[in-house]
């Protein structure tokens, strides 16, 4: 998260997105996520890796 999501936006960069093509709840948090100046991390953390093992979530924390 502290490098804006780096290793993810080389393959997965906003401008490199067709929101259009997406379905509708992708296209429409891609557009917020975009606008929020989100990091992939904030939406998709533990998809690519997992989390370690008794990482609190979010409401734990």
């Amino acid at each position: 998260k502290g490098s804006d999501s780096r290793e993810c936006r080389n393959c997965h960069s906003f401008s490199a997105m067709d929101i259009e093509k997406q379905k509708a709840r992708a296209s429409k948090m891609h557009k917020i996520g975009q606008d929020e100046k989100k990091t992939c991390i904030d939406c998709h953390k533990g998809i690519a890796h997992r989390k370690p093992k008794n990482m609190p979530e979010e409401e734990d924390e």
